[in-house]
């Protein structure tokens, strides 16, 4: 059976860790120490992210193009939902 969604989920997979290792796990630690607010604005800043490409028709800009930006979110809520379900015996 082909799995249309399999590419992305594949290279979401690949840039999550690479990022992971890059950036020591910044995400963990930020939500360690500020709580679980840090899901909703990483999620804010990458839907800021997108609208403004899209209003500003600058959807192929070099640094974060919208692909990579969905891509992005995409990775925190995958993150998010990584972090609680690895905390979900401790009390926030």
């Amino acid at each position: 059976m082909n799995n249309n969604f399999r590419k992305y989920t594949d290279n979401l997979a690949v840039t999550l860790e690479n990022k992971n290792k890059a950036y020591g796990d910044s995400f963990t630690k930020s939500v360690d120490k500020y709580g679980l607010s840090v899901i909703g604005v990483r999620l804010s800043d990458k839907y800021n992210r997108i609208e403004h490409l899209i209003t500003h028709h600058e959807l192929k800009k070099n640094d974060e193009s919208l692909e990579d930006t969905l891509l992005d979110m995409a990775g925190y809520a995958i993150l998010g939902l990584k972090y609680l379900e690895e905390h979900e015996n401790e009390s926030n």
